[in-house]
């Protein structure tokens, strides 16, 4: 009778070990299963980023001299931002008054996209009404605005870096 029980319990032993087995390779399965492709995906990944740390690791890259991140009060004097339409933001200048240089990425609130951009070409029309080196005006009249989902990023850079920044930066919103 006791190699009966004994049998009995290693089978059950066997039965659960199994079960358990099949229930992780099925909760494993079933987080790896069916991912977005296409737009969709990108709106999903760029809502997770974070405007302020995008700005700060293009800071790391060293492509300013003494760089100022900007305050909210500049945000919204200077570049026109309705801090209400915006998640969070980060904008990167030269804290060299002769460069014109702008690393911006603003993330949006629902519904608020076209506002942000409407607000952020108005800086870049500000900025061409002013004078500036010809290398500046340069890179103000080549401006370019981009949207990633939920994401608004302003490049206002010299030509030698400017394929640098917009490659870093399509990296970072991945």
């Amino acid at each position: 009778m006791t190699i009966k029980k004994q049998k009995w319990g290693y089978e059950m032993k066997k039965i659960l070990v199994s079960t358990l087995i099949a229930i992780m390779v099925g909760a494993t399965l079933t987080g790896c299963g069916n991912k977005n492709i296409g737009n969709a995906s990108k709106v999903e990944q760029a809502s997770s980023v974070s405007a302020k740390e995008v700005v700060e690791k293009l800071n790391e890259e060293g492509y300013f001299m003494m760089p100022i991140i900007v305050d909210d009060q500049t945000a919204s004097d200077i570049y026109h931002l309705n801090l209400d339409d915006i998640v969070d933001y980060g904008i990167l200048t030269p804290g060299v008054t002769a460069q014109q240089d702008v690393i911006a990425v603003v993330k949006a609130k629902e519904g608020k996209i076209d506002d942000v951009k409407a607000s952020l070409e108005e800086y870049v029309q500000d900025l061409l009404a002013g004078h500036l080196y010809p290398i500046y005006m340069e890179a103000a009249e080549n401006a370019k605005i981009e949207v990633n989902g939920d994401l608004v990023s302003l490049f206002i850079v010299r030509s030698d870096i400017k394929n640098d920044v917009e490659a870093k930066y399509e990296e970072l919103i991945k």
